[in-house]
């Protein structure tokens, strides 16, 4: 940091400070923010055309479809299910053990730090008021019919996917800035660049070999995704597990998607199926 001949404070812009000031003044981020909000106001003006519908999908022009997902919440017996993991012999790949399980717990995080896996971190952006001007918060008006707002969809969906890979681009070569990795912290015109640790992790299995599976009960937390994984490998099936899972809501979500990501998801848990049946046939 320098100082100029109104002892004003400049600002020495280099590695992901530079970076930091090129998405901004670039207009790389306001036109992904842009973009962003534009496709939300044209979603709420798609669903006004549809909400009174029957139908839970409709097909639009520029092969699109819009339709309601269902997102259901659970309240889990996680004591049971990591019990029942267990007796498979699969315990340590389902669960996670993290440290800030044991914010209270100094003795426990002592003894596990053996077992710590590698430090990860990621880059993160904390505005100052000039930065926060790239912020687009206005409420765009969409008008037309479904095929017009089915065309303006697909415009801002374009463009927020182009500017947000540029922009993913930018935080990857930021995250490996040597300054940034020495300073933690650096200031450009627009805010600080600060490079945030995520949570430290331990070996699951290691842990597990150390201090047994009561251990991983107390503590581990579970992955549902892993345990999807097990289930498509013929392990248990959707129905063992929702023994000990109580639906207590259903998020209903409006989505637009293009028809070809439509599909590949409807093939990819067609094939899942398929595989689980195999599984199924064989064991």
């Amino acid at each position: 940091m320098v100082t100029n001949k109104n002892n004003m404070e400049k600002i020495v812009l280099v590695g992901a400070a530079q970076l930091m000031e090129e998405v901004f003044t670039s207009g790389l981020y306001r036109k992904m923010k842009t973009a962003e909000n534009k496709i939300n106001c044209i979603k709420s003006a798609v669903r006004k055309h549809l909400d009174n519908g029957d139908s839970k999908r409709y097909d639009l022009s520029h092969n699109l479809v819009a339709k309601y997902v269902s997102f259901p919440s659970y309240e889990t017996d996680e004591k049971g299910l990591k019990e029942f993991l267990d007796d498979y012999g699969i315990l340590p790949e389902i669960v996670s053990i993290k440290a800030n399980t044991f914010k209270e717990k100094p003795e426990i995080l002592k003894a596990l730090r053996s077992f710590q896996l590698p430090r990860k971190f990621y880059p993160q952006f904390y505005l100052n008021s000039v930065g926060k001007l790239h912020l687009d918060k206005e409420e765009y008006s969409f008008s037309g019919d479904l095929e017009r707002l089915a065309g303006y969809f697909l415009e801002q969906k374009t463009n927020f996917e182009e500017s947000q890979s540029r922009y993913q681009r930018f935080m990857q070569e930021i995250g490996n800035c040597p300054f940034l990795k020495a300073s933690k912290s650096m200031r450009s015109n627009f805010g600080l660049c600060k490079l945030r640790e995520k949570i430290i992790e331990f070996n699951s299995k290691s842990v597990y070999n150390e201090f047994g599976n009561d251990f991983l009960i107390e503590f581990g937390q579970i992955s549902m995704s892993a345990v999807e994984d097990y289930i498509a490998k013929g392990y248990f099936s959707h129905k063992d597990i929702q023994m000990f899972r109580k639906m207590t809501n259903i998020d209903l979500r409006f989505v637009i998607m293009e028809k070809e990501s439509e599909n590949r998801q409807l093939d990819f848990h067609h094939k899942q199926k398929m595989r689980k049946a195999q599984m199924r046939r064989f064991a």
